[in-house]
């Protein structure tokens, strides 16, 4: 019996040439399934939770935020509603880039309604947090024109190739399974 020494070196002349096989851990819960290339069922509920929460965050900070303005040379400048409004559209885009699904905006859009919707109705106490007026009513129909912007908009094709300049290795190239390749070394 020979014993590996974890650098591709062992006792037996015979094992010197070979390269070692790597060791791959088995998929995560929420990984990539293996038939079809599509995130899994857990993956795509967790990501959709997510959203969801996120998405009730960035409502509840642009709630509060958007009436923050500035008044430059006689001119008010709303940046607190045009920081909000770009901060949602950022997120309903990012959602949708990275994970390449509809259903994550979706939920981020009923997160950043939904506490919209809640924060614009009187409290008990009668104060309320979005105010009747133009930046109130930009609020509250935006982030949902937004959403069906970012919704509607059709999928982009799938980029190939890999990282530029870099090619992709083909099922025969790889150095694992039992049709690994033994190879000289000089």
């Amino acid at each position: 019996m020979t014993a590996n020494l974890g650098d591709g070196r062992a006792d037996d002349p015979e094992q010197e040439h070979r390269i070692p096989t790597w060791q791959v851990a088995p998929p995560a819960i929420g990984d990539v399934d293996d038939d079809d290339g599509r995130p899994s069922v857990a993956s795509r509920f967790v990501s959709v939770a997510l959203a969801f929460i996120v998405g009730v965050v960035y409502g509840a900070v642009g709630t509060v935020a958007h009436p923050l303005s500035v008044t430059i040379a006689s001119v008010t400048v709303p940046w607190g509603l045009v920081l909000s409004l770009v901060g949602v559209l950022a997120l309903f885009a990012g959602f949708r880039l990275v994970l390449g699904e509809r259903l994550p905006v979706v939920a981020a859009a009923v997160g950043v309604v939904g506490i919209v919707a809640l924060f614009s109705l009187e409290s008990s106490g009668g104060s309320v947090l979005i105010q009747q007026g133009v930046s109130g009513l930009i609020w509250v129909l935006g982030p949902a024109l937004l959403a069906a912007l970012v919704i509607s908009f059709p999928s982009l094709p799938a980029r190939g190739g890999g990282a530029q300049g870099v090619r992709q290795p083909a099922p025969a190239d790889r150095l694992d399974g039992p049709d690994a390749k033994e190879f000289p070394t000089p």
